[in-house]
């Protein structure tokens, strides 16, 4: 995966872990049952996401580096091959 898209991802997953962390801090300075309800079911399904996205990015990352090192190795055997 290109570099841009894993930037996306990981701005996409601190965005959305800066909201949830926002909603939380409300429910605590203004305690009040509609918005710790709000807060605990929307920011912790957000965090969640937000979660997910991140490993998303990791993942494909790593992805990518075995991918590019598995090309050079064959590129590599088949320079070998060609030399024999």
């Amino acid at each position: 995966m290109k570099q841009p898209q894993m930037k996306k991802l990981a701005c996409a997953a601190v965005g959305g872990t800066i909201v949830s962390v926002l909603l939380t801090s409300l429910a605590l300075i203004f305690p009040g049952p509609q918005l710790l309800v709000v807060a605990m079911s929307v920011g912790q399904g957000i965090g969640i996401l937000s979660l997910a996205l991140y490993l998303l990015a990791i993942a494909l990352d790593i992805g990518g580096a075995l991918a590019d090192n598995v090309d050079e190795q064959l590129h590599a055997e088949r320079e070998d091959e060609a030399h024999r």
